[in-house]
């Protein structure tokens, strides 16, 4: 199922989303953030059924259920999101809102977003004094992503993002025995775990401190375009001809790229180059936008980042 844009709420001060959602001036409380996002509607697993062929027009449609096979249904509009088992476990959206509502004291709700028809549910928010400068006018902050998807895949729960503010590039941090990121399957008093997950945010605030500490050294560090060309390769397990094209931007973005002149030819500058091709939403069409920002949260850019930064950290401590 393509990850598109379906509904969402955008706030203090931000741009709408290639024009799609609700902005407002400012952050809302998580409640409203989430109605303005019309991301409370709530799922249902149904088992799922198929139509039997009539042998003439004159009779009813008739039904069979085939075992053992269930989906999750939206349902406000009657959408499929996923097909599941039949032990997955419902977690509502209400269930996101509260861990919103948890840390409200200590974050502004930046946007809540829903993708695919509802299949996954987001909300980003910032936390207040997360704020540092890797280098002067280059500004890291911190940020919680939670997310809860309704696809059968995604899961969820909770993690903690550092957003580069120049590029808005999600810099996914790798440390050792971290308490960024906390997960859980729809299974086995998943409700239940949630609410643990709630409880156990704040342990990941402390990283903060110590991932900016390891970015500044990034900064200082020096990466010419032939030590970047290795950091690529070392990133990217994909065929040559894919290695080739993705070079080529990534190359660009690493003597180009917003911010690069801020700490040029050095291990930030690289990192910030993969980021910046697999995470950022600034500049992008409207479909490269949703595209991209469900790649960064949720999939392949997300991890291509985590990576990113292990490599990264691997170099310095060389």
């Amino acid at each position: 199922m393509p990850a598109n844009f379906t509904s969402g709420w955008l706030g203090n001060g931000q741009a709408a989303w290639h024009g799609e959602g609700v902005v407002t001036e400012g952050t809302l409380p998580a409640r409203e953030a989430f109605e303005r996002a019309n991301a409370l509607f709530t799922v249902e697993k149904r088992e799922l059924s198929y139509p039997i062929n009539r042998l003439s027009p004159d009779e009813p449609l008739a039904f069979t259920k085939p075992t053992g096979v269930f989906g999750v249904v939206r349902t406000d509009t009657q959408a499929l999101l996923g097909v599941v088992s039949q032990q997955y476990e419902i977690v509502q959206n209400d269930s996101l809102l509260r861990m919103a509502e948890f840390i409200r004291e200590e974050v502004d709700m930046d946007c809540v977003i829903v993708l695919s028809h509802g299949a996954k549910v987001c909300f980003t928010a910032t936390l207040r004094g997360a704020s540092a400068d890797i280098v002067p006018g280059d500004t890291v902050k911190r940020r919680i992503v939670g997310y809860l998807g309704h696809d059968g895949k995604t899961g969820c729960g909770a993690k903690f993002t550092n957003v580069r503010v120049v590029c808005q590039n999600t810099l996914t941090a790798a440390l050792k025995d971290s308490g960024a990121h906390k997960r859980i399957a729809h299974k086995g008093n998943a409700n239940i775990q949630f609410n643990s997950l709630i409880n156990g945010i704040d342990c990941a605030r402390q990283d903060f401190v110590t991932e900016c500490d390891l970015m500044r050294e990034f900064s200082r560090r020096s990466m010419g375009p032939a030590a970047f060309r290795r950091f690529v390769d070392e990133i990217y397990n994909i065929d040559e001809d894919q290695v080739f094209r993705k070079r080529q931007k990534l190359e660009q973005a690493f003597m180009n790229g917003y911010g690069s002149e801020l700490a040029p030819m050095s291990i930030w500058s690289g990192l910030n180059a993969v980021t910046q091709i697999e995470t950022s939403t600034r500049g992008t069409t409207a479909a490269k936008g949703r595209a991209q920002f469900a790649r960064g949260t949720f999939g392949a850019g997300a991890d291509i980042s985590k990576r990113a930064f292990a490599v990264a950290s691997d170099l310095v401590a060389a």
